[in-house]
């Protein structure tokens, strides 16, 4: 398949950003998806882009500690017999790769084609309280031949941290075929995420995620110029990642861990050493960009997910954040009519030029990155193309007809 790839990113690591990206997608790239799975080094590995069609991967490679269960069994000579016991114990595996940063469809067999944004940095939480397994235990005779068991429980909560922070939308509106779509998205990772988990059993969703979920980011996105945000959009549908503190808020995917975990009462046959009352705390992480791959609509090291797409222009803007609730900052990039807005216009408007930037059949053919990360200065003092930050051309790449545009006027 035909794609660009930026074998290093010239752009810095951010925490903030924005992304504008024109698609669309047909039928056939869908049932290519929905069949994919990565190679599995393990099997509890992350996925890497399972199911999905990409629009574009990017950033340095993060890399994950897998754990596996092993059995452990306890036994002790009582009375006349042998008494045994039998659990997993987390073991250490090794080292596995967790998926770039991506945007782009998820397709799993059976469900309507929806949207899927991932980001993913290269830190990790500190989390207590949310895995625990036994660590020792012994039987005690109660009187005649009975005999009760003693169990003694240790925090592994370090299962929950072998793999470094990511956040994970995916909405749970269906994203139509054959036909052009905008997405806007801007993001903020700047504030940290904390969740404490409770004892008590709250009566909604709403509720348990309104007491247990202290601190958060934010993320704003609009589809085909209209706002999206809140549990119902930005949600899996089982309401991982939302927060009904801010209709933009967002948490990690490890954070959901302490939200659903509750603190209980042990009970008097059960010892628990280390901390009881879950708690994650993760501090604001850049977005590790840096030096690493870009691809459209994904890098080589992902080749095989890439399916038949059709792109008409993408923009990068790092350190940016905008409101897509705003229809001001909405017009920058799609126009009443449903048209994008040229990348000049966009320019003067923001006041600033973008990182990345391709625009137009002819530079997409090319591969030519015309943002700020495609330029440079010679000793003479003139901008000229930076080849570090042009992208490569990998087969043919076709230019297309109709422009792009919404279905349907935007107000």
């Amino acid at each position: 398949m035909s794609y660009l790839h930026l074998p290093s990113l010239t752009m810095g690591d951010i925490a903030t950003g924005t992304m504008s990206i024109w698609f669309r997608f047909s039928q056939d790239s869908v049932g290519k998806a929905a069949a994919y799975r990565s190679p599995r080094v393990h099997p509890n590995a992350p996925d890497v882009l399972d199911y999905t069609i990409p629009l574009v991967t990017f950033g340095r490679q993060v890399i994950a500690h897998v754990y596996d269960s092993a059995p452990r069994t306890w036994t002790q000579e009582a009375g006349d017999g042998t008494l045994s016991h039998s659990s997993s114990q987390v073991v250490s595996w090794g080292d596995a790769p967790c998926p770039p940063s991506y945007i782009g469809l998820l397709c799993r067999q059976g469900e309507s084609p929806h949207l899927v944004m991932y980001f993913q940095t290269d830190t990790r939480a500190t989390v207590q309280g949310l895995v625990s397994q036994e660590k020792e235990v012994h039987w005690e005779p109660v009187g005649g031949d009975q005999w009760q068991m003693y169990r003694t429980l240790e925090d592994v909560s370090y299962i929950r941290v072998g793999e470094p922070e990511s956040f994970l939308i995916q909405p749970v509106f269906e994203v139509e075929l054959d036909q052009w779509h905008h997405l806007l998205v801007s993001f903020d990772f700047t504030g940290s995420v904390d969740v404490v988990g409770t004892d008590t059993n709250p009566a909604s969703e709403e509720e348990l995620r309104s007491i247990t979920i202290k601190r958060f980011c934010r993320l704003w996105f609009a589809f085909d110029d209209e706002n999206r945000k809140g549990k119902d959009n930005v949600g899996d549908g089982s309401g991982r990642g939302w927060v009904p503190q801010h209709e933009n808020g967002i948490i990690t995917e490890n954070a959901e861990s302490a939200v659903r975990t509750y603190t209980t009462v042990t009970d008097e046959f059960t010892i628990n050493e280390g901390a009881e009352t879950p708690e994650y705390h993760w501090a604001t992480s850049q977005l590790p960009m840096q030096g690493g791959p870009m691809g459209l609509p994904a890098s080589a090291q992902f080749v095989e997910t890439i399916s038949h797409c059709e792109m008409a222009e993408f923009q990068f803007f790092g350190g940016l954040v905008l409101d897509t609730e705003s229809v001001g900052d909405r017009r920058k990039f799609v126009d009443e009519n449903g048209k994008p807005v040229p990348p000049k216009k966009t320019e003067e408007m923001l006041g600033r030029q973008p990182d990345i930037l391709l625009h137009g059949s002819s530079n997409w053919k090319k591969g030519k990155n015309t943002g700020t990360t495609g330029f440079t200065e010679n000793d003479k003092g003139e901008t000229v193309a930076n080849p570090a930050g042009q992208f490569t051309p990998v087969a043919l790449i076709k230019k297309y007809k109709p422009e792009p545009a919404l279905d349907k006027g935007t107000a």
